[in-house]
């Protein structure tokens, strides 16, 4: 595959994402050179480019990202993924989702490889501001011309103190395989083809911790994990990244990281170092995200905060279709909160608020910082636009 039909593939799912019919369209550009050093090959200088872009219409989230890297002599690499999800109505603390992912690779020299799934999801909230989940996928991978089905299983937790937000997954992958013989390490076996092949079923299992801290302009997300198995190299699994805004819609980027091979379609992992700049547009103001996939801000919807109570004043944004709302303020000493999604697309949360004038902004995904739809928008002292608010 020549790189500009792979570039020129790229844009082709830009555009059937970005459709009329959607509510809110964002994308990212990232710009940047660096050091890539893959498993088993020499280390290089590499050049790359890494198109993102996300449609939210009502309960449904399209989103497609890629990244192009060009090395020395030649030896340019593609890796792309597409991914749909489908969003049920919250019921109480219970919510699921229905996935399909598609992510493929092509190579200079090497042919391709690609990966089909499905998977569903559940979702529960115990408490404000934590989220517990449990999903099971199916689907399979490509690779040197040869198909290998999958099952999957993913469980996970997040949580968010004060400004920090934490996360624990583990995924256990399991595929099956062919072998000439039944020596060696393996999980099972399943049966013997009529060409005198074994076929052999593998698993791995990666358990990651992450967290994200955000504060004015500055985002770090870090990532720590590790791959366990029987039948596939153990590794340690890690990754930095860190964005600076410069202006709005303009920041750097630095990003490290040790990434694990797939042993599904035999793809290498890797070690890398990357500078660059990070490009943001889209509905609504900047996006961002974390590993490529760009994250839509605000909606248009009612914002208001009610009376004072024990507890504190409830806070209501209406963003429906949103994953994530967050809100920071002189009230909150300009920490993120997150708020928490209540039926009819409402997002609420319940904090101290003393008479008075306040600055207030929000954000939805990740997206940038925003005044509250339907306030007073003023210039914050940090950089663009907050709201101005006076409570009795």
């Amino acid at each position: 595959m020549r790189p500009g039909r792979t570039l020129g593939l790229t844009g082709w799912l830009a555009a059937a994402l970005v459709t009329p019919g959607a509510a809110q369209v964002a994308g990212t550009l990232d710009v940047g050179a660096g050091n890539n050093h893959p498993d088993r090959s020499l280390p290089g200088a590499v050049a790359s480019f890494a198109p993102a872009v996300t449609a939210i219409a009502g309960p449904l989230l399209l989103s497609g990202a890629g990244v192009y890297s060009d090395a020395a002599g030649g030896r340019w690499n593609f890796q792309g993924t597409t991914a749909a999800v489908l969003r049920s109505p919250t019921a109480g603390i219970f919510r699921a989702e229905l996935l399909g992912q598609a992510d493929w690779t092509w190579h200079h020299q090497v042919p391709g490889a690609a990966m089909l799934a499905g998977e569903i999801r559940a979702y529960v909230t115990p408490a404000p501001r934590t989220l517990l989940w449990i999903g099971r996928g199916m689907g399979s991978g490509w690779s040197l011309g040869r198909r290998r089905p999958l099952d999957r299983t993913v469980t996970g937790a997040s949580a968010t103190l004060g400004g920090v937000r934490l996360g624990l997954s583990v995924t256990n992958t399991t595929f099956d395989i062919l072998s000439g013989t039944t020596r060696g390490p393996t999980d099972s076996i399943t049966a013997v083809t009529d060409t005198g092949l074994v076929e052999l079923r593998t698993a791995y299992t990666d358990a990651s911790l992450s967290g994200d801290w955000q504060v004015a302009g500055l985002r770090l997300d870090v990532s720590m994990g590790r791959r366990f198995s029987r039948t596939v190299p153990e590794v340690m699994l890690w990754g930095v990244t860190a964005t600076r805004d410069l202006m709005p819609g303009v920041a750097l980027l630095a990003s490290a990281g040790r990434a694990g091979s797939d042993p599904v379609t035999a793809l290498p992992g890797s070690r890398y170092l990357v500078l660059g700049v990070r490009l943001s547009a889209g509905t609504g103001g900047r996006y961002a995200g974390a590993g490529g996939a760009a994250q839509p801000a605000a909606p248009a919807g009612g914002f208001r905060i009610g009376p004072a109570r024990i507890t504190g004043r409830e806070i209501v944004l209406h963003a429906p279709g949103a994953r994530l709302v967050e809100l920071a303020a002189d009230f909150t000493d300009w920490r993120p909160v997150e708020l928490d999604p209540v039926p009819g697309g409402d997002w609420v949360i319940v904090v101290p608020v003393s008479p008075g004038l306040h600055r207030v902004a929000v954000r939805v995904n990740g997206g940038a910082w925003e005044p509250p739809p339907g306030v007073r928008a003023v210039a914050s002292e940090f950089g663009g636009r907050v709201g101005e608010v006076t409570i009795e």
